[in-house]
């Protein structure tokens, strides 16, 4: 064979053999990172649709603003502020990818528009047909008095959420009260399944909720969200001032009354004294 002719076969095999490569990551790239809150062709999730993004908008405004939109926002570029107003004031979180591992999300996005992606589906509510039961279970779960199939940390540790059966919640993260109002069913699910924030990201990290944990924390998340009008926290600091007193009062007499008649010289004064004969 021709030597020419060979070294142009070995050059198209290896150009075919990395794009594939390249399609590959970038597939493996949106499903770790962006499915979380984007669909391609199939709806908004947390963020918007990402179907034909390669023909709104340029590779040169999409790779800065997918790298750090925090950035390209305060710059205050016109179409980025737009977007992130449009969607709940949501920050999406910087990646540490390179431009290279972008531009292949990106390829991936138009690949999988092309075969046929690009046609709407009709997404089924994951909370279609729960109960109270899901809610129930679910506030157990979000609370931490039931542990998570995984050990996964509770929700409780780092968000709020105005509820009357939660005694103390945490002030780490976003309150989650109204997550529901704004993410929908669809959006907290993906947000719960492939956390896009680097702390909940950590902390999941190998303690993966189940399908049905997803779907009753949701459930609950729901709950929260309708009924937030009709809860009235409780203020326990006057609770709290009581009862410290109360303890406080029990520790000191107790303390008082098992040492009344302690010591009150470093020695037997009786014995000291004590007349004694002086033996000359």
């Amino acid at each position: 064979m021709n030597k020419n002719l060979m070294n142009s076969i070995l050059l198209i095999v290896g150009i075919f053999l990395f794009t594939i490569g390249r399609a590959d990551e970038g597939e493996q790239l949106f499903k770790t990172t962006c499915a979380a809150c984007h669909t391609i062709g199939k709806g908004r999730l947390v963020g918007p649709d990402l179907s034909g993004i390669n023909q709104k908008r340029s590779k040169e405004w999409l790779v800065p603003f997918i790298k750090s939109s925090t950035t390209v926002i305060k710059s205050g570029d016109t179409d980025a502020v737009a977007i992130f107003k449009e969607y709940n004031s949501i920050m999406m979180p910087d990646v540490a990818y390179s431009e290279a591992q972008i531009v292949s999300i990106l390829n991936y996005i138009s690949s999988d528009i092309s075969d046929g992606a690009q046609e709407q589906t009709v997404i089924t509510d994951i909370l279609s047909g729960t109960t109270l039961e899901n809610i129930k279970v679910g506030l157990l779960l979000f609370s931490g008095k039931q542990p998570f199939t995984n050990e996964g940390p509770a929700c409780v540790g780092c968000h709020k959420v105005k509820d009357e059966r939660i005694f103390s919640s945490g002030t780490l993260a976003k309150d989650l009260t109204e997550s529901y109002d704004i993410l929908g069913s669809a959006g907290i699910a993906a947000v719960i399944k492939s956390p896009p924030f680097p702390v909940m990201t950590a902390a999941f990290t190998n303690h993966d909720l189940t399908e049905e944990e997803v779907i009753n924390v949701t459930a609950y998340l729901k709950n929260v969200s309708e009924e937030r009008y009709y809860q009235r926290p409780t203020d326990f600091s006057t609770t709290f001032a009581f009862f410290g007193l109360v303890v406080f009062a029990t520790i000191f007499m107790s303390t008082v009354l098992l040492y009344f008649k302690r010591k009150k010289f470093p020695v037997n004064r009786e014995i000291l004294d004590r007349p004694s004969k002086v033996i000359n």
